[in-house]
């Protein structure tokens, strides 16, 4: 008699036992986070060129934590930068510092280099910094779409009052002006044969043509 109840004890633990479904179904594995590039600082691409990675005369700028190869200045960029500079000089020279092809400093890791950028009149010891900026102009053809995108973006959350982009193919004046959480609130387009008026700047008044080769 025990035996027969220990043989039914363990018969009725198989039973209550839970029983182990398979589906077949494999669980995937969690993709991994998508590689992230590394970005630099202003201490680190100055430390490129101390080193001698960056060379003096390499076309390079820092954009938000990227070191961009800038394009070749042809004819036309280089004769519309020339109309750009007399133009600007005669209007804001002896008020504002003019600054041609010049770094800005916008935060730790951005310093890029526009065609040109107007600063308040004072003795830099280092580069300007956005607080000091009152516009920023690029002459523009085959960068326009940076020019347009992250750089406008990059300009307006920095803060900078005013941004032109002159585009060389459509021959129009970009104007963008009022930055408000991080992008201009107001965009205006400027055929060749207009005038413009700066916001920011009261002599600052021109013609498009002005500053086309």
């Amino acid at each position: 008699m025990v035996a027969l109840a220990s043989k039914s004890v363990k018969t009725a633990r198989r039973s209550a036992a839970p029983k182990t479904r398979h589906t077949g179904v494999v669980q995937e594995p969690r993709p991994l986070p998508p590689p992230q590039p590394f970005r630099f600082t202003v201490q680190d691409y100055y430390r490129l060129g101390e080193i001698g990675i960056l060379k003096e005369d390499d076309r390079v700028e820092l954009i938000q934590g990227e070191i961009v190869m800038m394009p070749p200045i042809d004819i036309t960029h280089a004769q519309s930068t020339n109309r750009s500079t007399k133009a600007l000089i005669r209007l804001l020279g002896g008020n504002y510092d003019v600054r041609n092809q010049t770094p800005v400093r916008l935060g730790p890791d951005s310093e890029p280099i526009p065609d040109f950028s107007v600063a308040k009149l004072k003795d830099y010891k280092a580069h300007p910094t956005a607080a000091d900026i009152l516009l920023v102009l690029e002459n523009s053809n085959t960068s326009l779409k940076e020019d347009l995108g992250r750089k406008k973006l990059m300009y307006a959350a920095a803060g900078i009052p005013e941004y032109w982009v002159v585009d060389l193919n459509a021959r129009v004046l970009h104007v963008f002006a009022r930055p408000k959480g991080g992008d201009y609130m107001e965009h205006r387009i400027h055929e060749e044969k207009e005038a413009v008026q700066s916001i920011t700047l009261k002599p600052l008044k021109l013609k498009v043509a002005e500053l086309m080769p």
